[in-house]
């Protein structure tokens, strides 16, 4: 069973980074590969990566300000 991604949970790997965004697998990938604003996910080991939940609520918060401009 995978496990939920908790609210203060520290580092989303990308499953946990999903749920957290509420966006698909497809999406995640495309923005972490093709979107510079998106942040870098960080690579723990050869198969680990993910990203820190403040690099995740900084880029919601850019995307939010770019909407209410």
């Amino acid at each position: 069973m995978q496990p939920q991604a908790q609210p203060d949970q520290a580092f989303f790997r990308p499953a946990d980074a999903c749920k957290y965004l509420g966006i698909g697998r497809t999406k995640l990938h495309t923005l972490s590969e093709y979107d510079a604003s998106f942040p870098r996910k960080i690579r723990i080991s050869p198969r680990c990566v993910g990203w820190t939940r403040a690099q995740l609520d900084s880029w919601l918060e850019s995307k939010q300000a770019e909407v209410t401009v």
